[in-house]
């Protein structure tokens, strides 16, 4: 096979000017067979994220077999485990929902007399499992990153500083679906086929 530049791509966000490329939504088992079969329609939006951008990290954890002379004969996977990591740049109700979890999250909806007031609280509860899409685009390149069961269990420092944004890192885990996967990726190389000769 040879090599292709348009499988090349560039991990940059897909939002639009309301929405940005992370979104949320109750869990499913539903799994889309191409990245034309996503309907974004409905899911929560929690806006930027900074400029790390998103890590994916899949971890396994394998035993070694051996036979009486200690040769290796096999290797069976015991654990695998995938996460999923970003900072939010905002503290928008989607970030600090995200990251306080659903119901720690208070929203007083702007007025004649006040913005958006929140207010969140900080405890030792889980948060919820959600359904997670991440929308990437390069140039006509697409990538949809699927995550149907996956939960926040960990948050980093929050920093208040005068040089910087006020951020919301967190790590994602994620659990199987029925068919064992806990991560999809998604592409579209953007290369359209030529129309058919006359």
């Amino acid at each position: 096979m040879s090599v292709n530049n348009k499988n090349v791509f560039v991990g940059a966000p897909d939002q639009a000017s309301t929405t940005g490329a992370i979104l949320t939504g109750p869990e499913t088992d539903v799994i889309p067979e191409t990245i034309d079969d996503f309907d974004f329609d409905g899911l929560d939006d929690s806006g930027y994220v900074n400029e790390d951008g998103v890590t994916i990290t899949p971890s396994e954890t394998t035993e070694t077999i051996r036979d009486w002379a200690l040769n290796v004969v096999r290797r069976i996977l015991t654990e695998f485990d995938g996460t999923v990591a970003w900072t939010h740049l905002e503290l928008s109700v989607g970030a600090l929902r995200n990251y306080m979890g659903d119901d720690q999250v208070e929203v007083n909806e702007a007025n004649a007399e006040h913005g958006t007031q929140t207010r969140s609280a900080l405890a030792g509860k889980v948060r919820p499992v959600k359904s997670w899409y991440f929308k990437v685009k390069d140039g006509e390149r697409r990538i949809v990153v699927l995550v149907p069961h996956g939960q926040v269990t960990e948050r980093g420092e929050i920093p208040l500083t005068a040089s910087g944004a006020v951020t919301l890192p967190v790590t994602l885990a994620t659990s199987p679906d029925k068919a064992g996967n806990s991560i999809y990726i998604y592409t579209d190389d953007g290369v359209v086929a030529g129309a058919a000769a006359a």
